[in-house]
């Protein structure tokens, strides 16, 4: 992976560390754990719409960047707020 999101340290109760890249799926949120020379379809894939890696049950739902998502809760809860609710 070329630029990766972030760097994970992972241990077991035995005292194993794995190190892994991580990636942010940009519809949900969710960490991706990335295995070195990995394509993005293996990963879930690569939305073309807004140009971010998505995990894979993000896949067959559409783009909906999680901003966009996060926008339109705060507008929910703005009306909700302004009706006195």
């Amino acid at each position: 992976m070329f630029r990766p999101g972030g760097y994970a340290f992972t241990f077991s109760p035995d005292g194993v560390q794995k190190e892994m890249d991580t990636a942010t799926c940009g519809h949900c949120n969710s960490v991706l754990h990335i295995k070195p020379f990995m394509d993005p379809a293996d990963m879930g894939g690569l939305c073309k719409q807004c140009m971010k890696f998505i995990c894979p049950k993000c896949v067959d739902l559409g783009c909906t960047p999680f901003e966009k998502k996060l926008d339109q809760w705060e507008a929910r809860d703005r009306a909700l707020r302004s009706y006195g609710i």
